[in-house]
């Protein structure tokens, strides 16, 4: 990140607008305003130092102070502070808490740090504090927060109710901030939840601030901002996701930057803009917010493995991870890239993976984000998506992408009968601009079309969008099938001698018997080669994997736990 932090805006003087602090006192102040300064130059960790170290530097430290102490400390732990210390230091703070409300502000700070279980676990322990305290405000913060879809065996019509009950509270609280957060979390439940009415709430929630904020305050601005874009994205409404991308870095400082770059670097690949793309995937490569790094090197992949001769090997497997616990739509999409590149490398079970992100959708009960995953899967193993495509039957969403990602899935399944499928969903992703979804989906569309008229028509609208978008190897791949008269389109020059490092059809047979952990003599005996042909194509494997070791084969391949 940019050293050069002239230009944000640090702490107003005194409170922070978004605090359940009322008196802080100067002391530690002075250490917030520190601890922000060292996050804004990407130093979250030196933050975080600073606000612990206020603990024994600063003596009598009352409520407040520890309320204000705890707030930074869960902001600076969503910029990228390391665990688990900040959670050490929040239980400490919690612990010595005198009041209910005091205690209720902490762990309401450690739910908005936490994910999962714990979001729901700590928003529990808030309310309880918050309701024995009699503070409306802090009720709706914690109900919000277990109102959010995450896996804590909490019903969709729940999770509405509580989320109706947040906002009602909010607004009898009159705090503009309050407001803000808790409308933001009603837009994340409803969008998950697959409701029409979500990019709307999400406009909303972002427009209750004010441009001129402090550092907590601005952080639920661009929160929402955020949100707001993200959901537009996977939507299919790219033109309000770059609109809510441009308003958030008005009030967006620290990792905000990278987080907008992230989710515009997502924005400009699907709609073909791929330099614009790659470049602000590198912006986001150099933040420190956990996954955003990792979201901003998901889509240079996308962008490499387009325009790409050579393919190389990269652990993008704990990328996947990282995305996916910070962003589960975004996780989906990177899943799918990841997938794609393993197809064209000829991996063994490219698709590995993808059915799990399917699996935690359903569980969770998403009906929103997991498409892209759908898609691949369908792409790439489409005898593995037909179990899968009706799992996920009652799980779509009204969205107009979706509609789209629907048609072509179930036009790939259709075989001969998928022509009209296809067709609709390529139309439907054109439309919107997503150009090179749209042009894969012409060229399956080609490859069944009823009659050489149509055949023509969605080849050539194919090259045309893949063209436009300079997505390189998905029109060497439609110039080389020989389905659609080869010749009539070209293979672009950086494609003519791809090189994907990938596996033959033996190294991927030794791939998956080593992987089953046979020697290389078994393996010999099972193919009818030699034992030193047999250790030659281990050792190439191994390196096209990037020279891993024989034992962690099956870890790659993503095998581990299947052969018991």
């Amino acid at each position: 990140m940019n050293d050069n932090v002239s230009g944000s805006r640090p702490l107003l003087p005194g409170l922070s607008h978004a605090s359940f602090a009322e008196d802080v006192s100067t002391a530690v102040q002075e250490r917030l305003s520190n601890a922000e300064l060292a996050a804004l130059r990407g130093r979250a960790d030196l933050g975080f130092e600073t606000v612990r170290n206020a603990l024994v530097e600063v003596p009598g430290l009352a409520d407040d102070d520890r309320i204000a102490l705890a707030e930074m400390a869960s902001m600076l732990t969503r910029w990228g502070a390391p665990g688990p210390a900040p959670w050490v230091l929040l239980d400490e703070l919690a612990a010595a808490c005198d009041t209910p409300r005091a205690r209720g502000a902490v762990f309401l700070a450690q739910a908005r740090a936490a994910r999962g279980k714990a979001m729901a676990e700590y928003g529990s322990r808030a309310l309880f504090e918050f309701t024995a305290a009699g503070d409306i405000g802090g009720q709706a913060l914690a109900l919000s927060r277990m109102s959010f879809p995450a896996d804590a065996g909490l019903s969709p019509s729940y999770r509405r109710e509580l989320a109706r009950r947040a906002l009602a509270l909010a607004k009898r609280s009159g705090e503009p901030w309050i407001i803000a957060l808790v409308a933001g979390m009603l837009a994340a439940g409803e969008t998950y939840q697959g409701r029409k009415r979500a990019p709307h709430r999400w406009r909303q929630a972002a427009s209750l601030l004010p441009a001129d904020l402090d550092a907590v305050t601005g952080e639920i601005a661009s929160l929402n901002y955020l949100n707001w874009a993200l959901t537009c994205a996977y939507s299919g409404d790219y033109p309000t996701a770059l609109e809510a991308v441009a308003r958030g870095r008005v009030v967006g400082r620290g990792p905000w930057v990278n987080k907008f770059a992230a989710v515009e670097a997502l924005v400009r690949h699907r709609t073909g803009c791929l330099d614009a793309a790659q470049e602000q995937a590198a912006v986001a490569m150099t933040g420190a917010a956990p996954g955003i790094r990792e979201l901003g090197s998901a889509v240079a992949a996308a962008v490499t493995f387009e325009t790409a001769r050579r393919l190389r090997h990269d652990d993008l497997g704990a990328v996947v991870e990282m995305v996916y616990a910070t962003s589960p739509p975004c996780g989906a999409s990177a899943a799918a890239t990841v997938a794609y590149i393993r197809h064209a490398r000829r991996e063994p079970r490219p698709a590995r993976g993808l059915p799990q992100i399917l699996r935690k959708a359903r569980d969770a009960e998403h009906h929103f984000g997991w498409e892209d995953a759908l898609l691949a899967l369908t792409e790439i193993a489409p005898d593995a998506a037909r179990d899968e495509v009706a799992a996920m039957s009652r799980f779509w969403s009204p969205y107009p992408r979706a509609a789209a990602v629907r048609s072509v899935v179930e036009g790939h399944l259709a075989g001969k009968r998928g022509w009209s499928s296809l067709i609709e969903g390529a139309d439907a992703f054109a439309d919107m601009g997503e150009t090179i979804t749209a042009g894969r989906a012409y060229h399956a569309a080609a490859r069944v079309a009823p009659s050489p008229p149509g055949r023509a028509h969605a080849r050539d609208r194919a090259a045309e969008l893949l063209t436009s978008a300079g997505a390189d190897r998905s029109l060497a791949t439609l110039a080389r099938d020989r389905s659609l008269h080869r010749g009539l389109v070209h293979v672009p020059e950086n494609q003519r001698h791809q090189v994907n490092a990938g596996l033959t059809p033996r190294e991927r047979d030794v791939a998956m018997l080593s992987a089953q952990g046979f020697t290389a003599v078994e393996i010999a005996d099972d193919l009818g080669i030699t034992v030193g042909t047999a250790r030659n194509y281990i050792m190439n494997v191994r390196r096209k994997f990037g020279s891993v070791p024989k034992r962690r084969l099956a870890l790659v391949l993503g095998i581990v736990g299947e052969l018991d």
